[in-house]
């Protein structure tokens, strides 16, 4: 391991070699975890606790990413995939692993990633909620169409792998793919084509391209069998208090912010979105005059809101989580409490990390009470966690 490294940080002697490994556990983006003469090495597609012999393609100062060649003793996890085209479609990177060590491995990595980010942070750890579905739970999909293809890219590339159907997705979706190509062929267009496919609140399958100009419907909870459940735990999180005023940052078109209207009807409630088209959704179907709505960025809302130590925030937000001027304006707000909704453990504790540095600064005192993890999106790496933050008495 000491020979020089190229201009990518590769050393010749191990880059392109193959190496035997013992799968650790998986980690956040999907791959297998394994120690390679005390580096550790990421490997897609591996499975917790089996033997491989993997090709490394890239040698870093900290890390190595290798593929799978064989495995020589298959995981007890291990299975073979339900879709024929798990192993070359990018959309499932877990389904050769079955759904109960997938669940435990969600739960594992969101502890793991909370406690590296926050070493001395106690708090109370719940059991991951277990999808009522694992297959055919997705109401909203983007697939893909190039080359007469219909589908989705292929893993790591942007080659279109055709489908048929696609096992994580409801079948009133499904059946309408041939209609969906059949359009979409009908343009002619040489060049790819980026489709919308969800099913909308009224019932209807609504479908349509992705262009610069329309990035689709914008984010929505993709499993309602199990969202359902996320918004039970978030309003019994949040408590029988009574909340001066109620904050959903990052709102959407209101997945939080109407039934926490309704479970607070004294409340002033206020919605903050950025995407127009989801604001403009969650305003026609406001009925109270206690519920208002913003279209704004949420850390240019922060600069001039008024959050009192009498009031509820929940937050909900995209993958890249909130921001350090966000956590620091809650820490200084002193809310009475705080539910974060995250579907992304690394930026969840990050966003922790901030809170808690910003929160002893200025002399806050606030606990990370609970933190539970979500099933949302089996098959796949990705979860969903709620974490309650509340003062500190």
């Amino acid at each position: 391991m000491s020979a020089k490294s190229n201009k990518r940080g590769a050393q010749a002697p191990l880059l392109g070699s193959k190496i035997k490994l013992n799968i650790e556990k998986l980690a956040i983006g999907g791959a297998g975890v394994a120690r390679h003469e005390g580096m550790v090495v990421f490997v897609p597609q591996a499975a917790p606790n089996e033997e491989i012999l993997a090709e490394v393609t890239l040698v870093k100062k900290n890390f190595v990413e290798a593929k799978l060649v064989e495995v020589l003793k298959p995981s007890p996890f291990r299975r073979e995939p339900p879709c024929p085209v798990a192993n070359v479609c990018g959309g499932c990177n877990w389904q050769h692993i079955n759904e109960d060590e997938q669940r435990r491995q969600k739960e594992k990595l969101v502890l793991e990633t909370i406690q590296k980010f926050n070493r001395g942070v106690e708090f109370e750890y719940l059991p991951i909620k277990e999808s009522p579905r694992s297959l055919r739970y997705r109401n909203r999909i983007q697939p893909k169409f190039k080359n007469n293809h219909f589908g989705f890219f292929a893993r790591n590339s942007h080659d279109v792998v055709e489908i048929e159907d696609c096992l994580i997705t409801e079948e009133t979706l499904t059946a309408k793919f041939p209609e969906v190509k059949a359009w979409v062929q009908a343009k002619k267009s040489k060049d790819l084509q980026r489709l919308e496919m969800y099913i909308s609140e009224e019932g209807p399958v609504r479908y349509g391209l992705i262009t610069d100009e329309d990035d689709g419907i914008g984010f929505s909870q993709i499993n309602r069998f199990q969202n359902e459940d996320l918004i039970q735990t978030a309003l019994a999180w949040a408590g029988e208090e009574n909340y001066d005023q109620v904050f959903d940052l990052y709102a959407g078109a209101g997945n939080f912010t109407f039934p926490l209207a309704q479970k607070y009807p004294t409340s002033q409630v206020i919605g903050v979105e950025l995407n127009p088209k989801l604001v403009e959704k969650a305003k026609s179907k406001i009925q109270d005059k206690k519920v208002k709505y913003f279209l704004s960025d949420v850390e240019s809302y922060m600069r001039r809101a008024s959050i009192g130590n009498q009031d509820l925030v929940l937050l909900d937000p995209p993958r890249a989580g909130a921001s350090e001027l966000i956590m620091r304006t809650l820490a200084a707000a002193k809310p009475k409490k705080i539910i974060y909704i995250s579907c992304h453990p690394v930026s969840l504790a990050r966003d922790l990390n901030w809170f808690f540095a910003w929160s002893q600064k200025l002399g806050t005192r606030m606990k990370l009470a609970r933190v539970q993890a979500f099933e949302m999106f089996p098959q796949t790496d990705h979860v969903e966690t709620i974490a309650e933050l509340r003062v500190d008495s």
